[in-house]
């Protein structure tokens, strides 16, 4: 609060202590003088809190007819004091000040009229005619007994000054909105400005009708204490005002509580109360108000309780359909979840499989479905590199660039898998159309993204797939067409391959060799070749890589490139892997004891079988079995995501090497992500995929790519082996690359035990 706002507070209160001071004095100079200053204040306060200040425009409206009910009694006021000190008249003598007063009545019973329009749409009508008959009923008895004396012939002298009876009139009216606007609010808690501006306007009709009373009677003195209670009423109202202004409160929404209007209707009993004080104990009518007011309690009772009933139900009712909406707007929530893929926004797998299921059985005779299954290549490159947010990104431009081709109204776009996209087409399509689209495909989305600070390759691969040519089913049509993506990626990036027959073949092959898994004895089928690892350097013997082979009983050959990926994919790994693992350690433990040539023995390993819990112990009671040194075996690991993304199976290799054990990365450089295994595995060793090996002599990105790895690797302390050497050209850029170890058809094929030994071992003594 600034000094401004001290220094007129202060001087307020000064100025009505000064009033009061005089009326308890009986100082008519003074109370005339001070009566209109303190009254023109209040209504100063009232003009700034209730119309000013207000917004909504009916309550502006009712503030200003409370601001005029004070401003004409502060004229009044002023007229009365300069007709009684400067005129020298007598103000009773002049009827526009004596009659003048009465506009304070008709204005105040105005601005509550309208204040309480708003709320009284809120009322229950049966329950504001319950409240006002009662409260009518009370005030008249109370008028009549103290007012009029129970005397008619008071009744015809009010009558006979018309504009009293009206102002008498209007008090009533004032007392008995208030007390229904009291006793009616069960809807809302009444703020406290309204409740103090209530009382004010009640202080002012009690006083007014005992103002009448002694003027009636002629026992009225201006500036009397009377007079005060006007300016006290009048002070209430600014004081309501001030409030209204300073906290800004409204009304707010609360339960409906019928026990309010108990609570509130107790106030009845202020009638038999005044009653005793005013006339004292007037057993009649005391029993008429004590009647009256027990006769309201019941009907109130009943009503209150039906009300509270019916908006019961009505809440019920509300709730219901509130309830209901919320169901709506959630299960409406939870479709678009279920139907659009979080990353892309497109639409998700699942309601990708409804829709081509409804139009796989709706489908016309000549009308045939064509899939196109989308992988981008080398995601899990991406998101390693540049991490989860910009590969999520990727997808999403990828999905947008797909969305741009024309596409039919029942033609679907999805996202299928965390790299997959999958469109289906319903017309009539050959397969030679399905392929033109496709390139159109590859061609809007392989691109060089610009993500971010980032530029991005991307490049796709896409199987097609026809319903009724291909399958017969969706599951089949959408297997068949990611069978013919696996296809195209083995032909390069950014290649379309259609399912045909000849992919039918390697199905058929692929199953083949499946059931036959299934029944394999491993030591009746399966054998273990050997082939010779040495030192790029001179070329001796420093150990072997076990190698297994397959020939069925039936004297069928079946190589590892066909068998070993369809083991991985079924989990047949698992005890074909241990069965390699038992041989070759066996295997070894032999030539150690014939020879006593310190050997090592390359084992691959399956990342499924690091998986497994007992891996690790069985490796140990296997080397125990057959008394072979950890430090003699090498496991080989092939690159895969699984190596990156699992925690388990690097905590599984740190415990492998901790026994003693080397551990070597197989096929280094064509994977996903080669540098990663450098820096994050417990590896020994790495054995340069044979690709690289191939083209060394000739092509001078394969050789600077070798260059590369065996320099980072040399950092890290580790070895390097490449495999696939099988020209003296090949060796010869290894050893000038510093290469350590080499291995390839240039010194020998894998070859069976007896001959490993011959060959190398016994010569090697």
């Amino acid at each position: 609060m600034n000094l401004k706002k001290i220094s007129k507070f202060i001087l307020t209160m000064v100025l009505y202590a000064s009033y009061f001071a005089s009326v308890v004095l009986k100082s008519n100079t003074y109370g005339n003088i001070l009566s209109p200053i303190v009254t023109v204040i209040a209504a100063y306060y009232i003009r700034k809190g209730y119309y000013l200040k207000e917004k909504e425009t009916l309550q502006k409206r009712a503030g200003i007819l409370l601001f005029l009910s004070v401003f004409s009694w502060f004229l009044c006021d002023a007229m009365w004091c300069i007709s009684d000190l400067i005129l020298k008249t007598d103000p009773n003598e002049n009827l526009v000040i004596t009659y003048g007063y009465s506009a304070t009545n008709l204005f105040m019973i105005s601005s509550f009229v309208v204040l309480g329009y708003q709320e009284l749409k809120r009322w229950r009508g049966i329950q504001v005619l319950i409240d006002a008959f009662a409260v009518s009923l009370c005030s008249m008895i109370l008028v009549w007994v103290i007012f009029l004396n129970r005397n008619l012939q008071n009744a015809m002298l009010v009558k006979n000054d018309w504009v009293a009876m009206l102002s008498l009139f209007i008090d009533l009216l004032i007392f008995i909105w208030n007390c229904i606007w009291f006793f009616s609010i069960r809807k809302g808690k009444m703020a406290l400005s309204l409740k103090i501006t209530l009382f004010g306007s009640l202080v002012f009709v009690i006083v007014d009708i005992i103002y009448y009373y002694e003027y009636y009677y002629s026992v009225y003195e201006p500036n009397s204490l009377l007079d005060g209670g006007y300016v006290m009423a009048f002070a209430f109202l600014a004081i309501g005002s001030i409030l209204k202004e300073k906290m800004n409160v409204q009304e707010a929404e609360v339960e409906t509580n019928w026990d309010v209007g108990k609570r509130n209707g107790v106030l009845l009993f202020a009638a038999p109360l005044l009653l005793i004080i005013f006339a004292g104990i007037q057993a009649e009518y005391l029993l008429m108000l004590v009647s009256i007011i027990m006769v309201y309690f019941v009907i109130s009772n009943y009503t209150q309780k039906n009300i509270y009933r019916d908006e019961l139900l009505v809440r019920e009712r509300n709730l219901n359909a509130e309830l209901e909406g919320k169901v709506k707007e959630r299960t409406k929530e939870l479709n678009d979840l279920l139907k659009r893929d979080v990353v892309t926004g497109l639409l998700s797998r699942r309601y990708f499989l409804e829709q081509i299921n409804k139009q796989a059985k709706q489908l016309m005779k000549e009308e045939t479905i064509l899939v196109f299954y989308i992988d981008v290549n080398k995601y899990k490159l991406i998101k390693t590199m540049f991490g989860n947010d910009i590969g999520e990104k990727v997808l999403t431009e990828v999905g947008k660039r797909l969305n741009k081709y024309s596409y039919g109204e029942e033609d679907l776009l999805a996202s299928y898998g965390e790299d997959v996209f999958i469109i289906s087409m319903k017309g009539i399509y050959s397969i030679e159309r399905g392929m033109e689209i496709a390139e159109h495909l590859i061609q809007l989305s392989s691109d060089l993204y610009k993500i971010e600070e980032y530029e991005i390759r991307v490049t796709v691969n896409i199987g097609v797939s026809m319903f009724h040519v291909d399958a017969r089913s969706c599951e089949e049509l959408i297997k068949n067409a990611d069978l013919a993506m696996l296809q195209a990626k083995s032909e390069g990036y950014n290649q379309a391959r259609a399912f045909d027959e000849e992919l039918g073949e390697i199905i058929f092959e692929k199953n083949r060799i499946e059931i036959m898994l299934k029944k394999v004895i491993c030591e009746e089928e399966f054998f273990l070749c050997y082939q010779p690892q040495v030192l790029a350097v001179d070329g001796s013997l420093i150990g072997f890589e076990a190698l297994i082979r397959w020939k069925t009983k039936g004297g069928e050959w079946i190589s590892p490139g066909q068998f070993i990926p369809i083991a991985e994919e079924t989990g047949f790994i698992k005890p074909i892997g241990g069965w390699v693992m038992q041989k070759a350690i066996q295997q070894i433990a032999v030539w150690q004891k014939k020879s006593f040539y310190k050997l090592r023995m390359a084992i691959n390993v399956s990342v499924k079988q690091l998986n497994e819990k007992k891996f690790i112990l069985d490796l140990k009671d296997t080397l125990k079995k057959y008394d072979v040194a950890p430090e003699s075996i090498e496991i080989e690991i092939t690159e895969s995501i699984e190596l990156e993304e699992n925690k388990e199976i690097i905590v599984a290799l740190k415990k492998i090497r901790d026994m003693g054990i080397s551990i070597a990365i197989d096929d280094f450089g064509t994977g996903y992500s080669s540098l990663y295994y450098l820096k994050n595995l417990p590896v020994n060793r790495i054995k340069i995929a044979k690709p690289l090996v191939d083209h060394i002599a000739q092509d001078s990105y394969d050789y600077a790519i070798v260059q590369t790895a065996v320099r980072v690797a040399k950092v890290k302390g580790i070895h390097v082996i490449a495999e696939g050497v099988e020209t003296k050209e090949q060796w010869e850029c290894l050893k000038t690359l510093e290469c350590d170890e080499i291995q390839g058809y240039y010194f020998a094929r894998p070859m069976l035990p007896e001959q490993a030994y011959e060959q190398w071992i016994k010569s090697a003594k």
